[in-house]
């Protein structure tokens, strides 16, 4: 089995492309890269936060429909 990971080819050509800038200018290379991995970081927190939310929703809604109706008052 081979150690190394195989990814998707959209991923290693970005990789690939990074690695080739990184050798002319390395200064800016890292920048981009520090701002990809940053995107990524946040863009997971707010993917997350959203999915969060919507499984609390949606079993608070759960709760409300299963919730028996109070009896009426007799009269």
């Amino acid at each position: 089995m081979s150690d190394r990971v195989r990814l998707p080819a959209s991923v290693d050509g970005v990789i690939r492309r990074i690695e080739e800038a990184a050798a002319g200018d390395e200064e800016r290379a890292s920048t981009f890269a520090r701002g990809v991995a940053l995107g990524v970081l946040v863009g997971a927190a707010i993917a997350g936060s959203t999915l969060w939310q919507r499984r609390h929703a949606g079993a608070a809604r759960q709760r409300e429909t299963t919730r028996p109706e109070p009896a009426a008052p007799d009269r």
